[in-house]
């Protein structure tokens, strides 16, 4: 694959990842990063998160548009890929209403290596998790170790394929132990902490329910926060399990029995597959081996010392940074907090705005950033599918402390498998990739070199320039209203012509880029509209105003200041030699009346009497003084005008 700027291009690969609030898919955009880093490659981190479940109890209304996210994927096109990663379990919250094979036929036409489900590829190879066996070997625990009956489940998202094997898991080992399951003991989360209703459900259906079966480790932290509401202790009361073994799994009180993804291995995994597959090597789809990992929260004994195991010193530590990071994380959070309303004052200039992002970037330390533009913002309703955009253009390069900015009529534009033929139009490095939208408005994307730990941050700053563009958005929509108010207020309606006001404006604009120019003063009437509107009606006298006015402006030329002032009254100015200037313009306007009379089919005639004073620069002091002059040549003309136009 090449592009038109290079001969040999850089290796690129692409990973796509959603849901980026939870820990799965930190983890596998860290390990991933880490293991490309080690190879001669660039790379793209396309991340989408959601927002619907932080809110969702008091219904917030920007919530509502996750599903833009589904769309954001499509646009990798634009990169010039060689290798798709993709982390479709972690994608299923924005793709509801469609499926797997619609959502990979929408990405490059590339090999992929396909994270968290089974579906069987043309180009590429699948890498997912022992879901169903890892399931079975906790719940097998919990009946046969504890003796546990009465097993409740929190799944997954509907139609995410991890959340639907670790439920089959559940519903047959139950089934093999002749238990019962009802709909009352099973209720789906989002992957997220924030599902306290979802356990509440589960619980007040279920008050003898003496063990929660959770589809991931996240919600495991609302069961714990519900449990205790109740006055339930997780691992005493109530036995919870989790499915992940996250980073917060062991540090949880108690300790989470969970079942463990080996990430490391997954991404080690995806990422030798796919260079295998662009050194044109074959290989083969693989399941990892899930093991449960048995701590405290199940039941089973905690360490009678309470101490820290030898390995459990390295991990406080860890844990320590970790807390230094969130600090440092949060200092920054208010300083970009503090820039965004810097750059909220720049919303009436796009390229001024442009400027101030790229500043505020480079000041956040990001050491190259670029931003993609659509010609105008686009507007997509959930369920929508737009298509690749046609106009993604480079608006904006932030290289250290140096800030580019296109005008949107020289920023690049971008073409859909083919780059642009401009190198830093597709750079070299790898960049996190964050969508630029607000509600059912899209924008662009914007490319950050950054480290994966500073990825939540720049993903709420995104937030913020999405819905600083839809001001932009606003106040572009504002100054274009005005402008065109103030063209209604300057122009006639009806024929497009200046209206008096606007004559008067336009003629001395005209007068003062036309020094030392002879100018001819023109008034025209058309010749007995008022019979015509008696005669053949309004829409009649509408058609001859119209055809005069375009008459008399094919007459004096596109550049003379032209305006209809009256019923059946126009004015105009335009330069001059002598009157053989005027003339030709009375003998266009008497051959294009003619012209039209003799084909038009009306009724009537259109036709058009005329007046010219020609004056100098000099001797004008108002409109008036100079039509006035025009107006009695007039007077004259419309003394041999035919005395009806009736045909």
């Amino acid at each position: 694959m090449k592009t038109e700027n290079s001969e040999k291009k850089r290796m690129r690969i692409g990973v796509m990842v959603g849901n980026y609030h939870s820990d799965h898919p930190r983890r596998l955009v860290r390990l991933i990063w880490e293991f490309l880093s080690e190879r001669d490659v660039d790379s793209r981190f396309y991340l989408g998160t959601e927002s619907s479940s932080f809110l969702a109890d008091i219904d917030a209304q920007g919530n509502k548009f996750d599903y833009q996210y589904s769309d954001f994927y499509n646009l990798s096109r634009f990169d010039d890929l060689d290798l798709l990663i993709v982390s479709i379990g972690t994608l299923s919250i924005y793709q509801s209403h469609i499926t797997v094979d619609e959502f990979l036929s929408r990405m490059p036409e590339i090999p992929i290596i396909l994270l968290d489900n089974d579906t069987e590829l043309k180009n590429g190879a699948w890498l997912i998790a022992d879901n169903y066996n890892g399931v079975v070997e906790c719940v097998e625990h919990l009946i046969k170790v504890h003796g546990l009956k009465k097993l409740v489940f929190l799944g997954g998202p509907h139609g995410n394929r991890d959340a639907e094997e670790r439920l089959r898991a559940y519903l047959d080992t139950m089934n093999r132990h002749g238990f019962i399951v009802t709909d009352q003991m099973i209720e789906h989360g989002d992957y997220s902490e924030h599902v306290d209703r979802e356990v509440e459900k589960l619980l007040d259906n279920n008050p003898d329910a003496e063990g929660i079966v959770s589809a991931n480790d996240e919600m495991a932290v609302a069961i714990y926060r519900v449990c205790r509401k109740r006055g339930l202790e997780p691992g005493r009361d109530i036995a919870v399990t989790g499915f992940d073994d996250t980073e917060v799994a062991k540090y949880m009180n108690p300790p989470l029995t969970t079942i463990k993804q080996d990430y490391d291995l997954l991404s080690r995994k995806a990422v030798d597959k796919a260079f295998a597959i662009l050194d044109k090597k074959e290989v083969k789809s693989e399941m990892i081996t899930s093991p449960m990992v048995c701590r405290a929260s199940c039941g089973c004994e905690m360490k009678s010392d309470g101490k820290w195991d030898e390995n459990d010193e390295i991990e406080r530590d860890e844990l320590i940074h970790n807390l230094w990071k969130s600090l440092d994380s949060r200092h920054e959070s208010w300083i970009g907090s503090l820039l965004m309303r810097e750059m909220l004052l720049e919303t009436a200039d796009r390229e001024r705005f442009l400027e101030k992002l790229g500043m505020s970037l480079s000041y956040l330390g990001t050491s190259k950033s670029y931003v993609y533009l659509f010609d105008e913002p686009r507007k997509v309703k959930s369920g929508e599918n737009p298509g690749l955009p046609k106009n993604l253009r480079l608006v904006m390069v932030q290289t250290g402390n140096d800030c580019t900015v296109y005008r949107r009529e020289e920023a690049p534009l971008l073409d859909a498998g083919k780059g642009s033929g401009i190198p830093e139009a597709i750079p070299e490095g790898r960049f996190m990739s964050f969508f630029l939208f607000y509600e059912e408005y899209q924008y662009g994307t914007l490319n950050l070199e950054i480290e994966p730990e500073r990825t939540e941050f720049f993903y709420m700053f995104s937030l913020e320039i999405g819905s600083s563009l839809r001001y932009l958005q606003i106040s572009m929509q504002r100054a274009r209203y005005h402008a065109e108010l103030q063209a209604l207020a300057r122009h006639d309606n009806l024929t497009g012509l200046y209206n008096r006001l606007g004559l008067i404006g336009a003629v001395s604009g005209y007068m003062k880029q036309n020094e030392d120019r002879y100018f001819a003063a023109m008034m025209a009437d058309l010749d007995h509209l008022k019979q015509i509107n008696d005669t053949f009606g309004h829409n009649e006298g509408d058609n001859a105003i119209i055809r005069a006015a375009e008459t008399l402006r094919e007459a004096v030329g596109s550049l003379a200041p032209l305006g209809r002032t009256g019923g059946d009254e126009y004015m105009g100015i335009f330069t001059v030699v002598d009157e053989k200037d005027t003339d030709r313009v009375r003998a266009i306007v008497k051959a294009k009346c003619e012209e039209y009379n003799s084909v038009s089919g009306k009724p009537y005639f259109v036709e058009i009497s005329l007046g010219f004073h020609i004056f100098r620069q000099e001797e004008y002091t108002e409109l008036a003084s100079v039509m006035d002059k025009a107006d009695a040549k007039l007077y004259e003309a419309k003394k041999l005008r035919r005395p009806s136009v009736v045909r």
